[in-house]
């Protein structure tokens, strides 16, 4: 570390002598300056002075001159035959620019503030730019006007006079204001050199002393170094000091373990050629070319920077790098501060790995329950178009019972169904409340009733009490609340046997100003270990019950859990094994008031208008389908093919409702809904419901944002069909029902069902041969899109999956490689052709 001694001695080799005669030429030399630059400033000012004022002088008489040239200028032309209107001009021109020299030039501003000068300034610029116009204008309004001009510039004449004399003053006033500061500053000049001599005599002294005082501190600097040396060399950071061109000068013994040198055998070496990447060296060695050559660091002073470097044995390794510059003995110096970071980089590197790893996890598991939630929506539409079918035939009161407690049970599934494709949005916060006044006793029993037949199925008895006082009106979120409850029964009915289920409501307390209802599913059933208690609120927590031989997803729990949380709720358990367990669920809800329409709204919703409803859909056969069902219930109904005859329809016709497709050809469902809102304007408020298969969130908010009132999924369930046209008139649809139930397709279809069969054979066939060549994207969405739902209404539900899959993956955001979903296609397209043509 020698090169720290040699620093320091620039503090302690002063010679005493050599300081004094320093000393004493730099205050003659001072003396001399000061004198010489009094006597130049004296003569500088007073020739800078006199220049000024002439300016001004000069500037403020030209005003005036120009004035009387413009003014002469209007006699000759209200005189002369022609008049001559160019001089005039430009006589108006030179007059105007002399005052704009007055009005905005700096030298004028401290006069700018005196009264009287501004005044005149203001009615000249008033003037001028009155008059501008019509000096601008054609010749004839311009001579027209010179009588009433030549009245104004008579009129103006004090003005440019005051502005003379005003400017002259306040000039001759700066003049005697400066000479007097100038003056007192000589004065001034005067006794600070005397002071100054004074004070250099001082110094002189001083500066004895301290010459002693600096021999003393470059001893303390000579310590100071060897400490210096000391924390270099234990330091982890490797330390490499080099000159301004890059020579290695100092090397710690950091820098030796990290780099695999030895100072000794590197110093005056290039720093380059050492710890450089091969690569790198042209352009570390083009930024020292341009710092020698401009003195520019580009680097230097601007904190840890990641870079590569090299060993010694040419391994090639990430660095932290911080650069700074001093000035040592020899000049100029460099000092490079190095961190290995190859564990920080790798350990970064892992976590990397291991985000990516979790973002592909969670990717997987949105796709899985999306392809779960589509496999399980099949079958369970053909079960509730089917109980739609009978509910409308003849039953008596116990049919009638059945088939309403299985329609609660298949609504309830379908909630589930729709609540594996919500998982994300449970985990974002992001599931919306809906809060409205129930009964909670009506409720209660509706979910003892639907559940009734299970129970009876495995002999055993259900039923629900009030624990003290009963409420009845509650206010809160009836279908999470039922989802909750049917989630708790139907896993106590699953492991209760020959035995009972109570459901116990009671009032406990208070919890944000609300009463704290808890209700306890109470079974005798097999019972749940200890251990497994807090495990089972898990996603996908399964057999944690002893006997656990019934089968289970694993999610109604870890659902439960998250709807409780989101009701500012909590949920859990007490059991004992072979005994029985009690879920409990602890919910704060406030009183509610019996609604005023309760009773009347099913009535309503039954009873609906014939209404004259357009019909917007591509697809022939679902179109069909939809019409009959439609015209079923006393509606008239208009059919559109697309967009543009949907648009065709809606300016040629009132209708007082709109279905409109999102997939078809020429033009698209929003586009045909923005345009009619836009373009239309009795159908601007006409209700417009978006037809579709597409029945995740972020789809039907999209038809919303494109201005569609409302959502009605296919296949079309009559009910959900209802629902929404009991809407119309009454305000907005409060909230989308996703469902995407079929109904069968001979009984839809009737006696037209051989010729629906045979052209939906014949559009698969092609479409399944199509799809395998084809590489327009845009055309593989639009056309699986399109036979998809017809696929569902045949039965064909593995084709309509595989047929949904490729449309999805064949999305921007889908996937690159549609080999597989185009083969899945195929696969099965040729099954379900073979079962069709079977059953035909």
């Amino acid at each position: 570390m020698a090169f720290w001694t040699r620093v320091s001695d620039i503090y302690s080799s002063k010679d005493s002598k050599a300081g004094r005669w320093v000393f004493a030429a730099a205050t003659v030399m001072c003396l001399a300056i000061m004198s010489f630059l009094a006597r130049s400033v004296i003569v500088d000012l007073n020739e800078l002075r006199s220049a000024k004022t002439d300016t001004v002088q000069w500037t403020l008489s030209q005003v005036e001159i120009e004035y009387l040239n413009f003014r002469l200028s209007i006699h000759e032309a209200q005189e002369n035959a022609p008049p001559d209107l160019e001089r005039l001009r430009k006589d108006f021109d030179v007059f105007f620019s002399r005052h704009d020299i007055i009005a905005q030039g700096l030298v004028f501003k401290d006069a700018r503030q005196v009264e009287a000068f501004a005044a005149s300034a203001e009615a000249i610029a008033a003037f001028l730019n009155e008059t501008a116009p019509l000096i601008d204008g054609d010749d004839a309004a311009l001579f027209a006007a010179l009588p009433q001009i030549n009245a104004e510039v008579e009129a103006l004449g004090p003005a440019v006079r005051g502005l003379y004399v005003s400017g002259l003053g306040h000039f001759t006033i700066q003049s005697d204001r400066l000479r007097e500061r100038l003056s007192a500053t000589l004065w001034q000049l005067t006794w600070v050199t005397m002071v100054l001599i004074a004070t250099l005599a001082v110094l002189a002294v001083y500066s004895r002393a301290t010459a002693t005082k600096s021999r003393m501190r470059g001893r303390e600097l000579a310590r100071a170094n060897a400490h210096m040396e000391t924390i270099l060399s234990t330091s982890l950071d490797g330390v490499i000091v080099s000159d301004h061109t890059g020579r290695v000068v100092d090397f710690n013994a950091a820098a030796e373990a990290i780099f695999g040198y030895k100072l000794e055998d590197i110093r005056g070496q290039l720093i380059g050629d050492l710890i450089v990447p091969p690569e790198l060296r042209a352009a570390h060695q083009a930024g020292m070319d341009r710092m020698i050559r401009t003195g520019e660091k580009k680097l230097v002073g601007h904190g840890r920077i990641r870079i590569e470097a090299a060993r010694a044995d040419g391994t090639i390794f990430p660095v932290e790098l911080a650069l700074q510059s001093a000035t040592g003995a020899d000049g100029e110096i460099l000092i490079a501060f190095l961190r290995d970071i190859s564990a920080q980089v790798e350990a970064e590197e892992e976590l990397r790995q291991a985000r990516d790893q979790a973002l592909a996890g969670e990717k997987a598991k949105a796709e899985f329950l999306t392809v779960m939630s589509h496999e399980i929506r099949t079958p369970l539409s053909g079960l509730l178009g089917n109980l739609s079918l009978l509910s409308d035939t003849q039953l008596d009161a116990e049919q009638a019972q059945f088939t309403g407690n299985m329609s609660i049970s298949g609504r309830q599934l379908l909630k589930h169904v729709n609540s594996i494709l919500d998982i994300a949005r449970f985990e974002s916060g992001k599931l919306p409340i809906e809060e409205r006044a129930f009964h909670l006793g009506a409720f209660l029993q509706e979910i003892v009733d639907s559940q009734s037949g299970p129970a009876e199925n495995r002999q055993t008895a259900i039923g629900w009490s009030w624990i003290g006082p009963s409420l009845d009106w509650v206010h809160g979120d009836e279908g999470l609340l039922e989802q909750i409850l049917l989630n708790l029964v139907g896993n106590a009915i699953k492991f209760t046997e020959n035995g009972r289920i109570d459901i116990e409501v009671e009032q406990t307390g208070h919890k944000d100003g609300a009463p704290l209802i808890e209700m306890r599913v109470i079974d005798t059933g097999i019972g749940i270990a200890e251990a497994d208690q807090e495990r089972i609120f898990e996603d996908f927590e399964t057999g944690a019950r002893h006997g656990g031989q019934i089968g289970s997803t694993g999610l109604g729990l870890g659902i439960s859990k998250r709807l409780a949380s989101l009701m500012r709720g909590e949920i859990g358990v007490e059991s004992t094994v072979g005994e029985g367990s009690v879920f409990w669920l602890r919910l704060p809800m406030p009183k509610g008031h019996k609604p005023a329409a309760a009773s009347g709204e099913d009535a309503d919703a039954a009873l609906v208008d014939c209404l004259q409803i357009l019909l917007v859909e591509d697809n022939e056969m679902n179109a069909f389908v939809v019409e009959k069902m439609l015209q079923a219930e006393g509606h008239q109904v208009t059919w559109a093919q697309d967009g543009l005859e949907a648009i065709e329809w809606a300016e040629k016709a009132t209708f007082d409702v709109i279905l409109m497709d999102i997939n078809m050809p020429r033009l698209g469902g929003l586009e045909a809904t923005q345009r009619i809102r836009a373009e239309i304007d009795h159908a601007k408020d006409t209700p417009i419901f978006a037809f579709s298969a597409n029945v995740l969130p972020e789809d039907t908010k999209r038809f919303r944002e494109s201005g569609m009132d409302g959502f009605i999924g296919k296949p079309v369930q009559i009910e959900e069909m209802r629902a929404a046209l009991a809407s119309v008139g009454r305000g907005p649809v409060v909230a989308d029902t996703p469902v995407a139930e079929t109904q069968d397709a001979r009984a839809m279809f009737g006696e037209n069902y051989d010729q629906f069969l045979t052209r939906f054979l014949d559009e698969a066939d092609e479409l399944a041969a199509w799809v395998q060549t084809a590489e327009d994207r845009e055309e593989i969405v639009q056309r699986c899109h399109k036979i998809s739902a017809t696929a569902a209404l045949f039965g064909a539900q593995a084709f309509h999956a595989a047929l949904q899959r490729l449309e999805q993956e064949a999305k921007p955001e889908g996937a690159a490689d549609l080999a597989a979903p185009k083969e899945q296609v195929a696969q099965a397209w040729a099954t379900a052709r073979e079962g069709l043509v079977a059953n035909a």
